[in-house]
């Protein structure tokens, strides 16, 4: 086992979206008040920096806030024979901060995010285009008025923004910690049967990763991408990542991800997905929507893995029930027939690919 250390900025989200909301209401105000450039400079810093930051996980805000250390756990267990190729098996073990706004009237959850993210992203638009009027023009657009209402009313959505995220830490059973205990008992069995001299794994290394940092923005899986980006590219590896497993109903193989601007490995995912059904498990693909966040397997697709993510939660737009994200993220919403579906389709893709690798 290996402890691998990487710089990271936890409160960087967190602290976005508090500062977002605060310069987001000033810009309000500031155009109300006549400020119009100001106010357009506002409007376009908030939404730059939400869209890089949220949207496309880029490390914006980063450089403002504390810097401190994040652990990647790792084993790898070889190969008897030359190594062909490269399993993955990964899971994070960090905790997400609780959001309040699944806390309560988990329904309304998107009815209060959505319309917060549309006024971020076509305030500045509209802002930007009085300024041309006046500076260029030397008039005042129609839109004018009603623009200047319309996002005093948008407060309503982006304000309460600055709450979303509490300072408490959730317990995390599910997300993600369930991920790491399987990954786990996968590395047991193998080298269980190394050690029994059953060996299953002639041709496939196999890497147990457990990541921190994943709820930062998956700096963790980032900081390890790009250290072993040579490694992971030679042999070709295959990067099987486990989160958020609830409902056996739910389970889910990504074919894309970070707000659907990643592509993952849909090849490997109808590949799964054809593994749960042979043995008996209804699964299905899902392509993550804006909106819908990001999963680790994303940093190694990034560097040129073939990745997919098995998750096991709904992801319907309109939702109820769930614990993801919230204090009652323990064991007992755990459903047991969800993890021994998720081991026992991760052990049988192992064994498939070491199957190919050996024909």
């Amino acid at each position: 086992m290996e402890i691998e250390e990487f710089d990271v900025r936890p409160e960087a989200f967190r602290a976005l979206l508090k500062t977002a909301a605060v310069v987001y209401t000033l810009s309000v105000f500031l155009l109300y008040f006549g400020y119009l450039l100001l106010s357009a400079v506002g409007f376009l810093l908030v939404t730059l920096a939400v869209v890089g930051q949220i949207f496309f996980y880029w490390q914006i805000f980063e450089p403002f806030c504390k810097r401190m250390k994040g652990y990647n756990v790792l084993g790898t267990i070889e190969p008897a024979e030359q190594a062909k190729q490269q399993i993955l098996l990964s899971g994070h073990h960090d905790s997400a901060h609780e959001f309040r706004f699944l806390k309560r009237f988990q329904k309304l959850y998107a009815l209060r995010i959505i319309p917060a993210m549309l006024a971020v992203l076509a305030a500045p638009v509209f802002a930007w285009i009085w300024v041309y009027y006046r500076f260029a023009l030397d008039s005042v657009p129609a839109f004018g008025v009603f623009f200047q209402y319309g996002v005093l009313i948008s407060l309503v959505f982006v304000a309460p923004m600055y709450f979303f995220m509490s300072d408490e830490a959730t317990p995390g059973a599910g997300d993600n910690m369930i991920a790491t205990a399987m990954i786990i008992k996968l590395a047991q069995l193998f080298q269980k049967a190394r050690q029994t001299n059953a060996d299953f794994l002639r041709h496939t290394r196999l890497i147990i990763l457990s990541t921190d940092a994943e709820e930062a923005g998956l700096r963790g899986a980032r900081a390890f991408a790009r250290r072993h980006k040579k490694e992971l590219l030679t042999p070709a590896s295959f990067n099987f990542n486990i989160d958020s497993i609830y409902n056996l109903t739910e389970l889910q193989f990504l074919t894309t991800d970070i707000n659907s601007t990643i592509r993952l490995s849909k090849k490997m995912a109808a590949q799964c997905r054809e593994i749960a059904a042979g043995l008996g498990y209804t699964t299905r693909l899902f392509a993550i929507t804006p909106g819908g966040g990001g999963t680790d397997a994303a940093e190694f697709a990034r560097v040129g893995v073939q990745a997919t993510t098995l998750i096991g939660m709904p992801t319907a737009l309109i939702r109820d029930k769930m614990v993801y994200h919230t204090l009652d993220d323990t064991v007992e919403h755990i459903e047991p027939a969800a993890v021994e579906a998720s081991l026992k389709i991760a052990l049988k893709y192992i064994l498939e690919k070491e199957r190919e690798a050996s024909a």
